[in-house]
């Protein structure tokens, strides 16, 4: 595609293309006029993620990647059907409470099946339970599906909440920053602060449902160690009181066990008086978050079971931690304080802070507890170690069962305190993951509203229209098989060019005052393309003379191209070179030669007799003469027939060899291709034939079939014209 041409045709467009742009501008300022005004309410938290001021668990620090990971869970979650949708209860009860809503329903909307059919105290209802127990409302239910469709008449449904709803991280800090953007900016300030602590709620609630799993997996595995040393360590007890070999062999090396073993116990005593002293300073640390629903009646129920669990424990440890009986009645105790701590707070929607102080208090208990044995384990010793100094019988056999029975005491006590580390871990992780978030930024109602985009948008649309325009006329101007411009021509045609005409107004003007030059006009445009116009025709001279060549049809594909008015033009300015021209109008189905020049229309009853001198008589008789003597008309009547069922024998055309030696050139003009067969009979009595086009055209398939006989001429087609041509377009061609 000619891209300077394109240019132009956008150029000769502009007030079309500038046009467009205003409408759509105007369109646009229109549609909106009544643009709604949106506020903007921020919140922000902190994670705590890649805070390091805090003491780590375990020792472990969290890598970039690790914190990114979080970073991306945490805004997902937020942006969860999950969450979003516990702001939607939140917004929908709030409205349905208070008195002063925040979206007002109007006329149309509160006569809606919707609005009619629901029952105000059955929805509140239903919209409560759904928020206390954090589940979804489904559309398989008849009567959630209404709640569904009652959510989306006030704009409250999870689908418009997230699009209101944008949750990011600030790059390279520790924040995250909630921003809604509604038409109230109470309703925005309102969603910022909800949303966070639905979070938080609904993230509690899944992180405390899988780690308490964990945690009694660790519970139950560090009971299970628990029995295994006291077990152990009664053997041990036990066996060394009856060692009959320790008197006999070593007495200084079982009493120095025995003191190890004191010392270790005591060391034992001393951390488990730390981790009494560590939990202690978590309960009173830890902040109450909602209402517990353990109620007094429960309170007194547990701290009787707790008594009694310590009684019999205390019971166990006296009589040697041998009775089976006492400690399975001690585990029952046990299970009986964990299942009641459950049931009473089985309703209350705070449920991972509940049961994080329980399991608090449990391991306070159990602390007092291992403190209690370890206490008594130490007097046992002590007492063993003052008996042993007073005198110990034993055998070498004793002693060996007593250092075995001391390494398994010690294995034992070593796997309790990992198994109790991992659980007192677990506790830590358990609460620190929920304790850390923290919101730095409570959502404020916005005083102004978000900047308008109508001047955008207006701007946007005349932009758009602009463009679409413009694209539209390069497709058009693309798929356009028009040939205005000589390089369009050579592309569509491909026929040898040999001259380009412009376009000109001939209205009130003769050809032949044109020509000559004789008219005088004050119009600028006119001058210039009269101008143009005799320049082009004598380049077509020009060719003419230089083609060997003196009798020619001008022909074309289609009528209206311009052939009488290049044959009458070329012909007058030829005359000027004092050439002699006889034009014959062989065009018998449109005549505009013979009118057009007031030519006797007698062709078709031409009989000339097969003598020089009687031709000449013939044609000095028939022809009309121009004014200046150098041109001659032979005219035809016209009608509906070819040359070859009309003419003579002997008419004018079969003597044109013995006319070329009285004229020097002649001109036939022939009616289109497309239409008519006679070009093609008359092409036989020429020398040259030259095709016109019009720039005006588009060619259809025909005319590339009138393009393929002008091919299979030859050398006898001399060459095509192209007409009617815009002066602009000759100049940038």
């Amino acid at each position: 595609m000619d891209l300077v041409y394109v240019f132009r045709v956008l150029y000769e467009r502009k007030f079309i293309l500038i046009a467009s742009a205003i409408i759509a501008a105007a369109a646009a300022y229109f549609f909106t006029r009544n643009e709604k005004k949106f506020y903007r309410s921020t919140a922000q938290l902190s994670t705590g993620y890649t805070i390091n001021d805090d003491i780590q668990v375990g020792g472990k620090e969290t890598s970039l990647y690790e914190a990114d990971t979080k970073f991306n869970n945490d805004i997902i979650t937020f942006t969860s059907p999950s969450v979003t949708t516990l702001l939607s209860y939140q917004l929908i009860l709030h409205d349905l409470q208070s008195k002063h809503p925040f979206t007002e329903l109007s006329e149309a909307q509160k006569k809606s099946p919707v609005y009619t059919s629901m029952n105000k105290d059955s929805a509140i209802q239903i919209f409560k339970d759904k928020l206390e127990t954090m589940t979804l409302l489904t559309s398989y239910r008849p009567d959630e599906k209404k709640m569904i469709e009652f959510l989306k008449l006030y704009g409250y449904d999870y689908k418009f909440v997230q699009r209101s709803l944008s949750v990011y991280r600030l790059q390279r800090t520790d924040y995250i920053q909630i921003d809604y953007i509604s038409q109230n900016p109470e309703l925005s300030s309102f969603a910022v602060n909800t949303i966070f602590s639905e979070f938080i709620r609904y993230y509690k609630y899944v992180r405390s449902t899988k780690s308490n799993e964990a945690i009694d997996t660790l519970r139950s595995l560090m009971e299970k160690k628990r029995q295994e040393l006291s077990i152990k360590t009664g053997t041990y007890i036990n066996e060394a009181g009856v060692d009959p070999t320790i008197e006999s062999t070593s007495k200084l090396e079982v009493i120095a066990n025995l003191e190890n073993m004191l010392a270790d116990e005591k060391k034992r005593l001393t951390t488990l008086n730390a981790n009494l002293e560590k939990v202690m300073r978590r309960i009173n640390d830890l902040k109450p978050e909602g209402n517990t629903s353990i109620s007094t009646g429960d309170n007194m129920e547990l701290l009787t079971l707790r008594k009694q669990r310590d009684d019999t424990y205390a019971e166990y440890v006296r009589t040697g931690s041998t009775n089976q009986a006492l400690y399975q009645q001690y585990l029952d105790l046990k299970s009986k304080i964990q299942k009641a701590a459950l049931q009473g707070s089985g309703g209350s929607t705070r449920l991972p802070a509940s049961t994080t102080r329980l399991d608090l208090m449990d391991q306070k208990a159990d602390a007092e507890i291992d403190i209690q044995t370890s206490q008594k384990n130490i007097s046992e010793i002590e007492k063993r170690i003052a008996s042993l100094k007073g005198g110990v019988r034993s055998s070498a056999s004793q002693s060996a069962t007593a250092e075995s029975l001391t390494k398994e005491v010690e294995q034992a006590n070593k796997e309790y305190l990992e198994a109790k580390q991992k659980y007192n871990d677990a506790i830590d992780i358990n609460s620190s993951s929920v304790n850390n978030f923290r919101q730095i930024l409570f959502g404020q109602p916005a005083l102004d509203p978000e900047p308008s985009k109508r001047k955008l948008i207006v701007g946007m649309a005349g932009i758009a229209a602009f463009l679409t325009v413009m694209l539209v006329i390069i497709i058009l101007t693309y798929l356009d098989s028009s040939i205005k411009t000589p390089r369009q021509f050579n592309k569509e045609v491909n026929l040898k060019l040999i001259s380009t005409i412009n376009f000109m107004n001939l209205q009130g003007y003769t050809m032949q005052d044109i020509i000559t030059n004789k008219i005088h006009t004050k119009n600028k445009s006119h001058k210039s393309d009269h101008n143009a116009f005799r320049a082009s025709l004598r380049k077509l001279r020009f060719e003419i003379e230089q083609s060997g060549k003196q009798v020619f049809l001008f022909a074309s594909t289609k009528k209206a191209q311009g052939k009488t008015t290049i044959i009458q033009a070329l012909s007058f300015s030829l005359a000027l070179s004092k050439k002699k021209i006889l034009i014959i109008d062989t065009n018998f189905c449109n005549n505009d030669l013979t009118m057009q020049l007031q030519a006797n229309p007698v062709l078709e009853r031409t009989n000339v007799q097969n003598e020089p001198g009687a031709i000449m008589d013939e044609l000095e008789k028939n022809a009309t003469v121009s004014s200046d003597g150098y041109v001659y008309v032979i005219g035809s009547e016209g009608g509906d027939y070819t040359p070859e069922e009309i003419l003579s024998q002997q008419n004018v055309l079969n003597y044109l060899d013995f006319l070329k030696t009285k004229f020097d050139y002649i001109f036939l003009e022939g009616p289109p291709l497309n239409d008519f067969s006679d070009s093609k009979e008359l092409s036989q009595y020429v020398e040259g034939v030259i095709a016109v086009f019009s720039a005006d055209i588009s060619l259809a398939q025909i005319d590339k079939q009138s393009i393929d006989f002008f091919r299979s001429l030859d050398n006898k087609f001399y060459g095509a014209v192209l007409n009617k041509v815009e002066l602009k377009s000759i100049n940038t061609a």
